[in-house]
């Protein structure tokens, strides 16, 4: 299942340009960006919401984890309120039950101040549910941070206990930056390396 899952993601990523590799005979690249931001956007709900403060969406090569590119979130966080950065990615293939865990590696620059959070977000099923990480995982300034979420039924990661059909209905991907209340940031966050594992 898992070789029929990867054909098929290779088939995409040549389709739209993206790099999809396998780093390990039980783990699998699906967002490495070095095709691009690969249909990473900013939804239009988070643009025009006063709690969402994210700029622009768009690749680099400042700093990587996996490859030679990342996608560069600008952050925009006044302070003293709650705010998010929120961007994500409507997948191809929705059947995720080859797979147990979801990994994303997030760099917080070295001049990022401390207290800044990254959370993990699917849509999944027909109603197109959306259920994000039980608990926000802080960032280390100057350090990649990976956050990983398991996958398979009854998974305390989230805020309700996923049943098999979790993994069998993943409709979109999401990832948020956040600001709880405290500190205020004006600058950039990267993602890459976003995976996922037997």
């Amino acid at each position: 299942m898992k070789r029929a899952w990867q054909r098929i993601l290779a088939g995409i990523a040549v389709s739209c340009g993206m790099a999809v590799a396998t780093v390990a005979a039980s783990e699998l690249v699906i967002y490495g960006f070095e095709g691009g931001t690969e249909g990473w956007v900013i939804p239009d709900w988070a643009k025009t919401s006063a709690d969402y403060g994210v700029t622009e969406v768009s690749v680099s090569t400042t700093q990587v984890v996996e490859g030679t590119s990342s996608l560069e979130i600008r952050a925009d966080f006044p302070g003293g309120q709650w705010s998010g950065a929120y961007v994500e990615r409507q997948v191809e293939v929705t059947d995720w039950t080859p797979f147990s865990r979801l990994v994303v590696s997030i760099y917080a620059p070295s001049d990022a101040p401390p207290g800044l959070l990254g959370r993990i977000i699917l849509t999944v099923g027909n109603e197109w549910t959306w259920t994000e990480m039980n608990r926000a995982i802080p960032l280390k300034p100057g350090e990649w941070t990976e956050l990983s979420v398991n996958l398979k039924p009854g998974s305390m990661d989230w805020k309700f206990f996923p049943d098999e059909e979790f993994r069998k209905s993943v409709r979109k991907i999401g990832i948020r930056i956040e600001s709880d209340k405290e500190p205020a940031y004006h600058g950039s966050v990267f993602v890459d390396n976003v995976r996922v594992v037997e």
